[in-house]
């Protein structure tokens, strides 16, 4: 689990946010003007202090650590969700560990604006663009505290101590597209005392497609040299041929050699016999997360049709058990399980084996 920091919300808070102002800036890096979108407090420390946070994190990642979203109101003005950037979040707190599906916990700061400025609406369409850089500051009232109170649009100064942050990424959603459980959907329900959309349903059943999404990523990530060994090996597409026979998919044959590899590098026997449920999973989880592969020529090791069907069987009964479905044992019996789930559409990692084409 990777926790964030609770502590710029409440510097926001302290600062008294009243406003967002737009303007431009000249960029040193960029050499010309670029857009400029600053938070307008009534305190200066508590904004220095939130912004000395974010700077921090782009010092880690980059400057769109810092997740900035507009949700354009139906009935009028807007509200802006800060929040940290859930890819560089993960990347600060873990590095680039692979092997782990991480649960992130963090603060979005979010504010109404009641009305919505030309300059605004002039910013999204520059964001339009493929690549649209823009500053992103903070501005303190020039006078007294209660300058809001002016008809007239009350004068703003940068903070001095703090530098802009230039960034590359913003999103603008309006109300009626929000989808549930992104940031914001989070804006929005935080306005409302009743939620306004509904988040996903708890305790549902996995959904197949992600799974096979989440099968291809990982053997993506630990297996590349693995896959394109399989894909171009000749004795790999007599074994899909013959399990076609049982119904086994292309896919189930990439994964379960996949695994027999796992077992041989790691001197565990196969199929992992003789492990528990738990003691396999964190068997695997740390035999992953501390190999490597080298394109260096070596050769694949040798399993016979008989160790992958085996394999399949093992590594198809892993998958029926999120789904509370009893253990098969047989290779049609499982077929048919997953079949019923909708468990066996999926491809595999590997890239087909490109034909050779003749004039």
């Amino acid at each position: 689990m990777a926790v964030g920091s609770y502590n710029f919300p409440r510097h926001l808070h302290d600062s008294s946010v009243d406003a967002v102002a737009y303007g431009t800036l000249h960029s040193p890096e960029l050499r010309q003007q670029t857009f400029l979108v600053s938070l307008v407090a009534q305190h200066q420390e508590p904004l220095a202090s939130a912004f000395r946070e974010f700077h921090a994190w782009a010092q880690a990642t980059d400057a769109d650590s810092l997740e900035l979203t507009f949700v354009f109101l139906h009935a009028g003005g807007y509200i802006l969700a800060l929040t940290p950037q859930h890819s560089r979040f993960i990347r600060r707190c873990l590095g680039f560990d692979r092997s782990h599906q991480v649960i992130t916990v963090g603060p979005t700061w979010c504010k109404p604006i009641t009305t919505l400025h030309p300059a605004l609406r002039a910013f999204r369409n520059y964001c339009c663009r493929p690549l649209a850089p823009f500053y992103f500051g903070a501005s303190t009232y020039i006078g007294p505290s209660n300058a809001l109170s002016s008809a007239l649009s009350p004068p703003v100064s940068p903070v001095g101590t703090i530098s802009p942050l230039l960034k590359f990424e913003v999103t603008f959603v309006d109300e009626d597209d929000v989808t549930p459980n992104t940031t914001a959907w989070i804006a929005l329900n935080a306005q409302s005392s009743q939620p306004t959309l509904n988040s996903t349903p708890p305790h549902s059943l996995p959904d197949p497609s992600q799974i096979a999404q989440l099968r291809r990523k990982t053997l993506a990530y630990h297996f590349p040299v693995t896959l394109e060994r399989l894909r171009r090996a000749r004795y790999v597409a007599t074994f899909t041929r013959e399990l076609a026979l049982d119904n086994v998919m292309p896919w189930q044959v990439e994964q379960a050699l996949c695994n027999l590899l796992l077992a041989v590098q790691t001197s565990t026997p196969l199929h992992f016999h003789g492990l528990t449920i738990s003691q396999i999973r964190t068997h695997v989880t740390r035999a992953i997360a501390s190999r490597s592969e080298l394109a260096d020529g070596s050769a694949f090791p040798t399993f016979t049709a008989a160790q992958v069907a085996t394999q399949v069987l093992a590594d198809g009964n892993a998958l029926l058990r999120p789904f509370h479905k009893k253990k098969r044992d047989t290779l049609p019996k499982l077929q048919r399980a997953l079949a019923l789930l909708s468990l066996l559409d999926a491809t595999p990692a590997a890239r087909p084996q490109p034909r050779e084409t003749r004039p």
